[in-house]
């Protein structure tokens, strides 16, 4: 039987689509139309890493696994949301000791999740509420997380780490002759295997349904693109009864 409800994590693809500095634009324009040829095609543009997406490890590594080389399991799992909208400001950096605390006290989070903890996380979404600034030029100064939390969370067994920013990593809009670990998260969970989504939204319609209607799921099944480093995703969540 299908969920109930389905809660859509995605952005919508337009124009208007918020765009990591150096990615190619979003497009889509008119091939075929109805009064000319009887049916409406689209042609479309756009980079692997365009809106709400997936990182593979081969966006980072060379010799890291390519977006057909994963299992669509990798995609589909149990989630957590993680709170942290009162640890976000523009280009702070958000440290474990902070995530800690907020995993401590998510609902449906077990306190003493580690490497021999029987009952594993699938995936951590963090809820920054930065999505709220989507399309405008604030978007670019999210909060970003530091090295510990990735190491941290790999040890935990998460295999996807999901946000609601263009990036777990701070974003750099002028060269600055390279930042020490400017792309941290980005090494320390694609090189572990683990992998991550950017560009989520809407994550605060999940926030408390673990307790309230049972485990949330999360869906983040991208583009069957051969060779990839990435790809779009069209996300979405629901909530699954315990027993």
């Amino acid at each position: 039987m299908p969920p109930k409800s389905l809660i859509d994590l995605s952005h919508p693809l337009t124009p208007q689509t918020t765009i990591y500095p150096g990615d190619p634009p979003f497009a889509m324009h008119s091939v075929c139309s109805i009064p000319t040829d009887g049916y409406t095609v689209h042609a479309v543009s756009l980079g692997t890493h365009t809106g709400t997406h997936v990182d593979a490890p081969f966006h980072f590594f060379a010799q890291g696994q390519k977006l057909h080389e994963l299992s669509l399991e990798r995609f589909v799992g149990r989630a957590v949301i993680v709170d942290v909208r009162h640890l976000a400001r523009a280009r702070g950096r958000i440290e474990w000791r902070d995530v800690r605390e907020c995993l401590d006290w998510t609902r449906g989070t077990i306190a003493s999740l580690g490497p021999r903890s029987e009952e594993k996380i699938d995936m951590v979404l963090f809820w920054t509420g930065w999505d709220g600034w989507w399309s405008e030029q604030k978007y670019f100064d999210h909060p970003y997380f530091g090295r510990d939390v990735a190491e941290e969370l790999v040890e935990m067994g998460v295999r996807l780490v999901g946000v609601d920013t263009l990036s777990p990593d701070e974003t750099v809009l002028v060269q600055d002759g390279g930042k020490e670990d400017a792309f941290a998260m980005h090494e320390v969970l694609l090189g572990r295997g683990c992998l991550i989504c950017e560009n989520l939204t809407n994550l605060g319609e999940l926030v408390g349904r673990n307790s309230e209607e049972g485990e949330v799921w999360v869906s983040l099944a991208p583009l069957s693109l051969h060779g990839a480093d990435g790809a779009p995703v069209r996300a979405f969540g629901w909530t699954e009864k315990t027993r």
